[in-house]
C-alpha cells in the first residue's frame, strides 16, 4: 500500500496573490487536467497564471499542446467565476487548503487538483488512519446493515471514514460515523456550497459542524457537480484515504471506478463479499476476481488493510 508521510496539520493557504491564482486555476480548468498541473507543477500557480494572460504561444515551449487546451481555459479566466468563488469561501468559512500537504494527494502527480476547498475541520484530511467505505446509491438492506457494522468497528478503532455523501452505502457511512462520536470527510462532486444529492444538504451541514470532520472539493464554490467531476472527486477520494473499501456495487457501478483509482494508487482494497444472486454484490465479487480485492467480512479485516 502506499503511504505518505502524515503532516500534524495540513496548510492553508493565506497569502492572497496564491489564494487568488488557485482559485483561478480550479475555475478554469477541470478536475484532473494534466496539461494545466505540467504547467502549474513548472511554474507555480501565480506565474502560470500571468503566463496564461500574457504571450499564449509561449506555452507550447513548456508543453506541447498547451497553446491550444489554454484557448479553452480562456473563457472561463475573463467570467467573473473567480472572484465569486472567493467571495463564496469568504462568506461561508472556506477554508484553502493546499493539496501538497495533504497524505497521499501528491500520489497524483500532474492530475493533483490545484486547491482543496473544506467547509469544516481541515485538520480532518491529515487524520493518522483514514479509511475510504464506499458503495451502491441503490444499495439493499443487507448492504446498509454490513456498511453499518463495519463502519461502527472502524469508528471504534478511531479510524476517520471517507465516502462521497452519496444515497446508499456512502450515506450510511457518514451516518454511522457521526452518530458513533467518529470522524468523516466527504467528497464532493461539485462546490462544497453546492451539496449533492439535495436530499443530503442537512447531512452535509452535520458533517461540516462536527469536531474531525468535514466537506471537501476540488472544484471551487458555485461549482455544480458533473459526470466528469464526479468522476474526478473518485480520484482524489480514492488519492486522501489510505484505503478502500467497497460494501456494494453492481456490475457496472461507478464505485467501481473509484476502487480502480484506489487499485492504481496502491491503496489497500477491499470488498464485501454478497450473495451470487444479487445484483447489488455483483461488483464487489468483479473486484475480488479481477482487482485481487481482499474480502472483508468485519471491521477488524478492513482494518488489516490499513496494516498492510
Amino acid at each position: 500500500m502506499t503511504t505518505a508521510t502524515i503532516p500534524s496539520k495540513v496548510a492553508e493557504i493565506s497569502d492572497a496573490d496564491e489564494r487568488h491564482a488557485r482559485a483561478a486555476w480550479s475555475v478554469i480548468t477541470e478536475p484532473g487536467d494534466g496539461l494545466a498541473g505540467t504547467l502549474v507543477q513548472q511554474l507555480g500557480h501565480a506565474a502560470a497564471l500571468a503566463a496564461l494572460e500574457g504571450n499564449l504561444a509561449e506555452l507550447d515551449d513548456i508543453s506541447p499542446g498547451l497553446t491550444t487546451q489554454a484557448a479553452s481555459w480562456m473563457p472561463r479566466l475573463r467570467s467573473t467565476a473567480i472572484a465569486e468563488a472567493l467571495r463564496i469561501a469568504e462568506r461561508q468559512d472556506i477554508r484553502m487548503v493546499d493539496p501538497a500537504s495533504v497524505p497521499g494527494i501528491a500520489d497524483l502527480g500532474v492530475h493533483a487538483p490545484h486547491v482543496l476547498w473544506v467547509s469544516g475541520d481541515v485538520d480532518a484530511l491529515a487524520a493518522p488512519r483514514s479509511l475510504a467505505l464506499v458503495g451502491a446509491r441503490a444499495a439493499s438492506a443487507y448492504g446498509e446493515t454490513v456498511c453499518a457494522e463495519i463502519a461502527r468497528e472502524l469508528v471504534d478503532a478511531g479510524v476517520t471514514l471517507h465516502a462521497g455523501l452519496a444515497y446508499g452505502i456512502d450515506a450510511a457511512t457518514h451516518r454511522t460515523a457521526l452518530s458513533g462520536g467518529g470522524r468523516t470527510v466527504a467528497w464532493l462532486g461539485g462546490g462544497v456550497d453546492r451539496v449533492y444529492p439535495a436530499g443530503h444538504v442537512m447531512l452535509g451541514a452535520q458533517i461540516a459542524g462536527s469536531a474531525g470532520s468535514a466537506l471537501v472539493s476540488q472544484v471551487a464554490p458555485g461549482a455544480s457537480p458533473t459526470k466528469w467531476r464526479f468522476l474526478q472527486r473518485n480520484a482524489i477520494l480514492a488519492a486522501g484515504s489510505q484505503a478502500m473499501v467497497v460494501v456494494e456495487a453492481g456490475w457496472r457501478s461507478g464505485t467501481l471506478n473509484a476502487a480502480g483509482h484506489a487499485a492504481e494508487l496502491g491503496r489497500g482494497l477491499g470488498a464485501v463479499p454478497g450473495s451470487i444472486t444479487s445484483a447489488t454484490s455483483a461488483g464487489c465479487h468483479r473486484l475480488l476476481r479481477e482487482r485481487s480485492a481482499i474480502a472483508i467480512t468485519s471491521g477488524a479485516d478492513a482494518l488489516e488493510l490499513l496494516e498492510q
